[in-house]
């Protein structure tokens, strides 16, 4: 006999991952029966994908459907955002970085912190929704940021768990993370403000603080018993309370996203 009746895979973006294993633990504290297995990243796209070729059995993603993906009849739906914040080596002499230091600091013209150490750029690749949102900060980001896309002597980091890795390990890093993911994998990071303002779950609430990833559940239209139930557990007070203490930010109902 196996040592579960039944099991739950789930995968997607790897920012979401932490915040999914931490409601996994919970809910087999009391479904003893069920194993969810949470899998390393496969991304937006891969976790989409793998949902519609039956792999897993709901997506986690950092964006919404596209089109094509709409057409296949999933639904994405947003479960919590969580701040989009600027990370370095928790050695690193800085505790901010302002919007007028960043394009000098990509372009190239600036590399090195206040101190004089040596600042190192973490990149992402070009289609990330992290370097989006630092194209749309300004026309001068969206310059600097083409520049630093061009150049070859930088470290560019596929997924989000590297991405944190590399933060971690290279002194005089700066690159993007999200609080949910520093948090829920323990990420011995130093999270600086961006123009004096901490990227928190409270900033974010209160409209202080406008960078953050929202994370959607992908699902098909005909769920089984036990995605409902998982789902159900998510949005309740315990769900609701895990994801927040964690760097989410959960909306009081779950939000569909539009066509």
């Amino acid at each position: 006999m196996a040592d579960h009746d039944e099991i739950l895979n789930i995968g997607g973006t790897g920012t979401a991952l932490g915040g999914m294993k931490l409601l996994a633990d919970a809910y087999m504290q009391s479904h003893p029966d069920i194993k969810v297995v949470v899998l390393p990243s496969l991304g937006s796209s891969g976790g989409i994908k793998a949902l519609l070729a039956n792999r897993i059995d709901f997506a986690l993603s950092s964006r919404d459907l596209k089109d094509a993906e709409r057409a296949e009849g999933v639904t994405a739906t947003e479960y919590a955002r969580t701040p989009v914040v600027f990370s370095t080596h928790e050695e690193t002499a800085a505790d901010n970085i302002t919007l007028e230091e960043l394009p000098q600091i990509y372009n190239g013209e600036n590399a090195t912190w206040p101190d004089g150490s040596d600042l190192r750029l973490i990149m992402r690749p070009p289609s990330e929704s992290d370097m989006k949102l630092l194209a749309s900060l300004s026309p001068q980001m969206e310059k600097a940021l083409e520049a630093a896309l061009g150049r070859s002597d930088l470290l560019v980091a596929v997924n989000d768990q590297d991405n944190a890795t590399a933060l971690e390990k290279v002194r005089g890093s700066l690159g993007l993370s999200t609080l949910a993911q520093i948090t829920t994998e323990n990420r011995g990071l130093k999270i600086l403000s961006f123009d004096g303002q901490q990227g928190s779950v409270e900033s974010l609430k209160d409209g202080k603080y406008g960078h953050a990833k929202v994370l959607y559940l992908v699902t098909k239209p005909v769920q089984s018993e036990l995605v409902s139930d998982f789902l159900t557990f998510m949005r309740s007070e315990e769900g609701a309370a895990i994801l927040g203490a964690s760097g989410h930010l959960v909306p009081a109902a779950p939000i569909e996203s539009g066509g």
